[in-house]
């Protein structure tokens, strides 16, 4: 049946919804040989994913996660990128999440470490949240906690897609953008209803909109931005694909218009998980520059996104009084007291 899925692949035909299920179902396979599954990977991606083949996929694989009930009943929000821009950036959405709790809205992040940080040396959204100290890369029952406690949690994607374990070093190997790239941030187990995700070009952002639709999210946005990151550049024009009310519609963000000069100098740059830590202290302590202009772009966006902000404008006045007040810091500082308050069970070992 692989090889007839392959054939297919290559003739450029598209997939059924049950042609999607049995490639996933090869690809999460500990059995299937890997060079089977670098194949209908590589074919699948010279091929061009279709928006019904993106959409069954990331069902599929969603359904086959650990669930994690609760933050869609409470209306959460998510921030995660697809990976593979062409500039790496620092941790903007991960910085946001705490920004986004402190103006009073629940967040469920969804993320893994970065791929590329192995050569780079970049941190991951896991990664950044590895080196603050939170042990939501090993333990469900601390983002459990973490979530009920606090209403913010970090789901580290290993812990919750077990399966994609056995295509981990074939996509690795790979050294190209695949599928997985594509709708890692639609497979968020808490199926939240709110989410930006971060693209690396403007077509995937194009690409992706629609599929966000289908996959259940009430209202979110597609983002990509000029300077080659998968976030809102403080330095830049970025673009959105809004989804829900506005319905696919496409917007630009001039940076100019919404930050002081102050928030889109310096660096947008990616840094190793310990620099990105003391970043990431050092923004929510207050501290000015490019990235917190991101961040604020980000946080507004998002409680705009939710309904919490009138305006876009409104959402990024709301994300800097979090910020400037101390309550983003703290949000950190919560989660810290609650990680050190016990001996966490490591699921994911």
């Amino acid at each position: 049946m692989s090889t007839e899925l392959l054939a297919r692949l290559v003739r450029g035909e598209p997939l059924s919804r049950a042609d999607v299920r049995q490639v996933l179902d090869v690809l999460c396979d500990p059995a299937e040989p890997d060079a089977r599954k670098a194949a209908l990977l590589a074919a699948w991606a010279a091929k061009g994913e279709t928006t019904e083949e993106l959409a069954s996929f990331a069902i599929a694989l969603r359904e086959r996660a650990v669930p994690f009930p609760g933050p869609r009943a409470h209306r959460a929000v998510d921030l995660c990128g697809s990976g593979g821009a062409p500039r790496p950036s620092f941790n903007i959405g991960t910085v946001s999440t705490f920004v986004i709790r402190a103006a009073g809205v629940p967040v469920a992040k969804h993320g893994n470490r970065s791929l590329r940080g192995k050569v780079g040396g970049w941190a991951g959204s896991s990664d950044l949240v590895e080196a603050l100290g939170l042990p939501a890369l090993e333990s469900r029952t601390f983002a459990r906690a973490a979530f009920d406690r606090e209403r913010i949690t970090f789901l580290h994607a290993p812990l919750y897609h077990a399966g994609t374990r056995a295509v981990a070093s074939v996509r690795a190997q790979l050294g190209i953008r695949t599928i997985f790239n594509l709708i890692g941030p639609l497979t968020n187990p808490a199926c939240v209803p709110f989410q930006i995700v971060g693209c690396p070009d403007l077509p995937t952002a194009a690409r992706l909109a629609p599929v966000l639709a289908r996959m259940g999210v009430r209202r979110g946005l597609t983002v990509s931005s000029r300077d080659g990151t998968d976030e809102f550049s403080s330095r830049a024009i970025s673009f959105t694909y809004t989804i829900g009310r506005d319905s696919a519609r496409r917007r630009s963000v001039d940076p100019r218009q919404w930050l002081r000069l102050e928030d889109r100098r310096g660096s947008l740059d990616a840094l190793p998980s310990a620099a990105a830590a003391r970043e990431t202290e050092r923004i929510l302590a207050g501290g000015a520059g490019a990235r917190r202009g991101s961040v604020l772009l980000t946080s507004g966006a998002a409680l705009w996104v939710r309904g919490d902000a009138p305006s876009l404008r409104a959402g990024i006045d709301r994300a800097q009084e979090a910020l400037d007040s101390g309550a983003a810091e703290e949000v950190l500082a919560r989660l810290r007291d609650l990680a050190a308050s016990r001996s966490w069970p490591k699921e994911g070992t």
